[in-house]
Formats: structure tokens, C-alpha cells, sequence
């Protein structure tokens, strides 16, 4: 089977600093099946970071954590090519979701 090739697709950001999604152009629909999953958790991200941005009221907090899990979270977060306050964020609202249901 042939890789897919990428194309660029614009999500949302701003003119000056436009935040890109690389899709590839997918022969079947298993392919493209089996890429949004293995990519879910960038567009997961992607989505919190800047698809709630205006719908979501936010208030900025400050917290100690430990040392050891911030670099956790860095590397983490370098490895999907996010912040890792980013990551956190997703965690944290992972982590409410599952203990509220």
C-alpha cells in the first residue's frame, strides 16, 4: 500500500501566525480511518488550545508542582509538538471528565 502524501490544511490561528494541520490525501477510507486515530491526540489538542478559545471562559491560576513533573510533562508535550502547559490543561480536563461520569 502507498503512503499517503501530506497536504497542508489551515485550522484556525491568525493571519499573521496561521496554525497548520498536515492532512494527508488518503486512497481509501480505512487509510484515512487509521490516520485520524493514530493522530487523534494532536487533534485533540489542537481543538482545546484553539477551538474553545472564545467559547470557554478561562481564569489564569498558579499551582507548585513538582519539578520531576513538569520535565514529564515537557518531554511529553515535545514528543506531540504542543506546550506543555497545553498538555497539562488536556490532562487535567481528561482526568474531571472521567472522575465527574
Amino acid at each position: 500500500m502507498r503512503k499517503a502524501t501530506a497536504k497542508k490544511t489551515a485550522t484556525t490561528g491568525t493571519p499573521e501566525n496561521p496554525v497548520r494541520l498536515n492532512t494527508p490525501e488518503f486512497r481509501t477510507e480505512a487509510e484515512e480511518a487509521a490516520w485520524w486515530d493514530e493522530n487523534s491526540d494532536k487533534v485533540t489538542d489542537l481543538l482545546i488550545k484553539l477551538g474553545r478559545r472564545s467559547a470557554v471562559k478561562t481564569q489564569s491560576i498558579t499551582m507548585r508542582l513538582p519539578v520531576q513533573d513538569i520535565e514529564r510533562a515537557r518531554g511529553i508535550a515535545d514528543k506531540r509538538g504542543i506546550g506543555y502547559q497545553t498538555l497539562i490543561k488536556s490532562l487535567l480536563h481528561d482526568a474531571l471528565k472521567r472522575v465527574a461520569s
